[in-house]
């Protein structure tokens, strides 16, 4: 982490220029990710955009090469959105803060909702050169991220910064950024413990929209995790997940994407105390007619010789009411570990306003095969012993107030089930506010 606070302090000093923009997309915003899915699925977008994060160079000449006028409402709206996002990095600074809070910590995590903590507020500096890019965000929180008790976390985070440099085609960076290998919304395909994004050095190959590369997209990473995990309560010994991974993205087809990728994740060499994961991963999203998309991933797993397989299936709809964009989606993934099936509707208007809504129901299957019983399980934020199911409702509404502003409000309920019988029922209510300038 030291050497991402050096090389981002590096950068900021030294960034002249602004460039055509930072070369991440806000992919954590999920209007955002649906938004650049709506024109990918059309057609009008080549490059593959299930890898997260995703960059602005592979996309900058398909968009300045669409005329809006010649859109469906839908495209519009999310043609729109990207193109007011693009413009505002192009100033080629900004600084934010944003504070949030919630009453409880036990919800499961998701792209649109990661684990921050009861409260936090965060610092937030982005420079943009010719290059060289970096964003310097510190966050500060008041309580540990996971009541599981075998996972740690200090008070302050380096979470969302990066430093990144151009070379060719390739883009090379050291960051704390959200990694997303998958076309779900629920699992992110990098089946590591830590839920947390790991603090990496990365390598991406983006060329630009006129390359006969242009259909394809790779990137390789290597990390640890932010989270301490307690491995052996009888010594207390604490130790970061280290991980590392190998992503090819392909668009076969204006309505067909595909990607394959390899992940591995190291606790300790010791089965009993965590021991190593490799995970192979293949995955693909079709676009019907009537933007009806269907998506899903089958995956091998190895966890010291144990071997496991899964699958992943969705079908989403996205279609635009007066001036937002929508989407429903249904998706169910299942290892032997457990079960997740999630149901979902979200509309956000290009102003800010939105609405999201999320239905979550977990089958644990730990107990059922040694796969499921592989000591790092207990690691999850979620692992609760005999714990069989838990059920999930989220409902969050966001607010633009001007000033570049948005006001987040939304409330969580959850339901335990264990192997007992025994229930138990929770409650959240969630709020932020981030300012930009």
């Amino acid at each position: 982490m030291r050497v991402l606070l050096a090389a981002a302090c590096l950068f900021i000093v030294q960034l002249a220029t602004p460039a055509v923009a930072t070369p991440w997309l806000d992919a954590e915003e999920l209007h955002v990710r649906h938004s650049l899915q709506v024109l990918a699925d059309a057609g009008l977008l080549r490059a593959p955009v299930t890898t997260f994060p995703v960059m602005w160079r592979p996309l900058l000449t398909d968009l300045e090469a669409i005329n809006p006028d010649q859109l469906t409402e839908l495209q519009q709206v999310a043609y729109y959105k990207l193109v007011a996002l693009l413009e505002y990095h192009k100033r080629g600074s900004y600084t934010g803060v944003r504070v949030a809070g919630v009453t409880d910590t036990g919800a499961q995590p998701t792209l649109q909702r990661p684990m921050e903590g009861k409260g936090s507020a965060a610092l937030t500096h982005e420079r943009i050169g010719e290059v060289a890019a970096a964003r310097l965000r510190v966050t500060y929180r008041d309580s540990s991220l996971s009541l599981n008790p075998r996972v740690r976390t200090d008070n302050v985070s380096w979470q969302g910064s990066y430093a990144a440099g151009m070379a060719g085609d390739w883009a090379l960076s050291f960051d704390q950024l959200q990694t997303w290998w998958s076309p779900g919304s629920a699992q992110d395909g990098l089946h590591t413990v830590s839920t947390l994004p790991l603090r990496a050095a990365r390598a991406t190959y983006a060329p630009d929209a006129q390359s006969a590369w242009r259909d394809v997209s790779f990137t390789a990473f290597w990390g640890e995790s932010e989270e301490e995990f307690l491995l052996d309560p009888a010594t207390q010994l604490w130790e970061r997940e280290t991980a590392y991974g190998v992503r090819v993205g392909w668009r076969a087809h204006d309505r067909l994407e595909m990607g394959l990728h390899y992940t591995a994740s190291d606790l300790n060499d010791a089965a009993a105390l965590g021991g190593k994961s490799d995970n192979w991963v293949f995955d693909a999203r079709l676009t019907l007619p009537y933007q009806i998309a269907f998506y899903g991933s089958t995956s091998e797993h190895d966890i010291n010789g144990v071997r496991s397989n899964g699958h992943m299936a969705g079908i989403d709809w996205s279609f635009a009411e007066p001036s937002k964009l929508s989407r429903v989606y249904a998706e169910y993934d299942r290892t032997d570990l457990r079960s997740l099936f999630t149901i979902g509707y979200a509309t956000f208007a290009n102003n800010g306003l939105g609405y999201d809504f999320r239905i979550q129901d977990t089958r644990v299957y730990r107990d059922d095969t040694a796969f499921g019983r592989a000591a790092r399980w207990q690691l999850l934020p979620e692992f609760r012993p005999g714990i069989e199911r838990i059920q999930q409702f989220e409902a969050v509404v966001f607010f633009p107030l001007g000033f570049n502003s948005v006001v987040e409000l939304g409330l969580q309920a959850w339901q335990d089930t264990y192997i007992d019988g025994r229930d138990d029922s929770f409650g959240n209510l969630i709020a932020s506010w981030e300012l930009r300038w």
